[in-house]
């Protein structure tokens, strides 16, 4: 592993603008207040029943009463927490010091916090997720009780919904499910969040249960980090272990949350590195006999895939001094790395164009004992493909495919000699029965076209097309008992169009009479990322399943090559574009809008 210094990287996140989410999220499980929709719930419900047996003298309290839960949700929503006092605890860092870390603003008494982290956590869709809601019962509440009364005055119909609802959240299969009834558990019973004594808590089997669903769920998302970060402090006040595996997943979503990973990313990885291996102090005020006393619950002793997870998230953050400081921290715990702590590296040598870097990390992965596998192969070919080193690529490729489909010539140049080529330059052993895969495939045909050989990245396409499928779960024909062919995907459309926007070429122009011999015997250089070839690409991918549903971004990138093509010819781009439109369903906004108004004129039309 890599040595060096760690005094580079300054981990006290004290002078960062964002702190560590895990405490934001502990800082608003411990208010008291009851959410906005807690309380609009029991006023209609109140009201209703009110309703029915009304009295004069009662007119003036229903009156008082929607007047200030109208004032609390409307300093809810319009509440300025500008003025809220910073909250600091001392953390340890990793170096032994203690240090002020300062929290998120903290709710004030007017503005409950539980609601806050239910939105932050993405109870409404983000990223294009629709989320249903499942409607449960709503609790009747009579008179004036405060909504957080002990549940030993809950009317049953209350506790046969909470155990409805806990029934729900124990046989939820997916995240959706078990996060809409563990949310409407945390409005519906606020009990659960504040910890009052005597209160009935939600099982940790429960809670184990749907942090097993959010940790198994990819990709990983920022609104995923947020809904881990919530149930695992939940566990945590309620007095419940945090187990190992439930740490390491929320310390792979901390560095997977953005499609970009950066150095604070890092030190917030860093940080929940630290609380799960330091004891967890109490952080509830100690004048709110309201909330119930948190026990220690001692540390967690990190294992390798912990500190693999460290380093494969400073790697993506392409800063040095993280990556000398995860492998520091690696070095210190005594525990061998293994075959993925080694592959980890691959991504940070291939992004800062170390190609030195990979030959040497699989030459220690040679003298431990370790064989790349399919995933190190597939990282070496896209290693060096990024890098402008096809030739090595095509090789490894060529060793794939004739695992596959085995090389019949001999000769100088047989495929002898490109297994020992690989072996003794560039130190990659692949063994005979690894055979490509969708990535391998997808990651040649992104690099051929982004290096400007369509024709290279064509190949491999229909290399791809016309090749049995025997990766784990994929179709097998009942009748014939085979594999079915890979089918187009996506990624490999996505990496020819970007080809064309990148190296396409307008027509050329009808060439005047020569008036000179060089000028009669001058060829004409015909590009082969002209629009012919574009055209026969666009066919194949109008003819996609129909449930397949490009992004907006990939729309983007079509309409951009067929500009490039064919010189920005307005006809042209206007059959195109109604043709997605057709196929997809348009709609599209931002920037394809924006196009679309400036192919078809201001007024749009052109299909609608």
């Amino acid at each position: 592993m890599l040595a060096g210094s760690t005094s580079s990287i300054r981990l006290s996140p004290a002078s960062s603008q964002v702190s560590c989410w895990l405490r934001q999220v502990q800082q608003l499980f411990a208010r008291r207040q009851a959410t906005s929709h807690t309380f609009q719930v029991h006023r209609r419900i109140h009201a209703a029943h009110r309703m029915k047996e009304r009295v004069p003298g009662e007119v003036s309290c229903a009156v008082s009463e929607r007047k200030a839960d109208g004032a609390l949700v409307k300093n809810i929503a319009l509440g300025d927490h500008s003025d809220t006092t910073v909250h600091q605890t001392r953390v340890l860092k990793p170096s032994g010091r203690d240090g002020l870390t300062p929290h998120a603003p903290l709710p004030t008494d007017d503005s409950p916090g539980v609601e806050a982290i239910h939105i932050h956590a993405g109870i409404h869709s983000t990223h294009g997720q629709q989320i249903s809601h499942h409607h449960y019962p709503n609790p009747h509440h009579t008179g004036h009780q405060d909504p957080i009364d002990s549940l030993e005055e809950t009317p049953p119909d209350r506790l046969k919904t909470r155990q409805e609802l806990l029934d729900s959240l124990l046989k939820a299969t997916s995240v959706t499910d078990g996060w809409e009834a563990y949310h409407t558990l945390t409005v519906m019973f606020p009990h659960h969040i504040h910890h009052l004594s005597e209160a009935p808590k939600i099982p940790q089997h429960h809670l184990h249960h749907l942090a097993r669903l959010l940790a198994s769920t990819k990709p990983r998302t920022r609104t995923l980090f947020l809904r881990l970060s919530a149930v695992l402090t939940m566990l945590h006040r309620s007095g419940f272990r945090i187990y190992l595996w439930e740490w390491n997943a929320l310390l792979d979503c901390a560095g997977k949350r953005w499609r970009k990973c950066s150095l604070e990313d890092y030190k917030a990885a860093v940080e929940i590195f630290s609380k799960m291996t330091t004891t967890w102090p109490s952080e509830n005020p100690g004048d709110d006999e309201n909330l119930a006393a948190e026990p220690d619950l001692g540390q967690v002793q990190p294992d390798i895939i912990t500190y693999t997870t460290l380093l494969y998230i400073a790697g993506r953050s392409l800063d040095p001094s993280a990556i000398r400081h995860a492998s520091n921290l690696l070095r210190a715990s005594g525990l061998p790395p293994n075959r993925i702590t080694h592959l980890s590296l691959l991504h940070y040598y291939t992004r800062t164009k170390q190609l030195s870097g990979v030959r040497s990390t699989l030459q220690k992965m040679r003298e431990q004992g370790f064989e790349p596998g399919l995933d190190g192969i597939n990282a070496c070919i896209w290693a060096y493909g990024r890098n402008g080193h096809m030739d090595v690529a095509s090789t490894i490729y060529r060793v794939l495919r004739h695992n596959l489909q085995p090389e019949l010539d001999v000769g100088e140049c047989d495929i002898e000699a490109a297994v020992n080529y690989l072996l003794d330059v560039e130190g990659i052993a692949i063994r005979g029965d690894i055979i490509p895969d969708e990535i391998t495939y997808t990651s040649l045909i992104q690099a051929f076209a982004y290096h400007g050989q369509i024709m290279m990245a064509l190949h491999v396409f229909v290399d791809m097309l016309s090749t049995p499928n025997r990766e784990p779960n994929s179709f097998i024909n009942q009748q014939t008992g085979e594999h079915s062919l890979y089918q187009p995907t996506l990624a490999a459309f996505r990496g020819i169009f970007l080809g064309f926007a990148r190296h396409a070429q307008k027509p050329l122009p009808l060439r005047a009479a020569p008036g000179s011999l060089s000028e009669r015997l001058r060829p004409i250089q015909k590009s082969d990322w002209n629009l012919e070839n574009l055209h026969q690409v666009f066919k194949a991918f109008i003819n996609l399943p129909a449930d397949v549903k490009p992004s907006e971004r990939l729309i983007y990138w079509i309409l951009v090559s067929f500009g490039k093509a064919s010189g920005n010819d307005a006809g042209k781009l206007r059959r195109v574009f109604l043709q997605l439109e057709q196929r997809f369903g348009g709609g599209w906004g931002g920037r394809l809008d924006r196009l679309r108004k400036s192919i078809f004129g201001d007024n749009g039309s052109g299909g609608r």
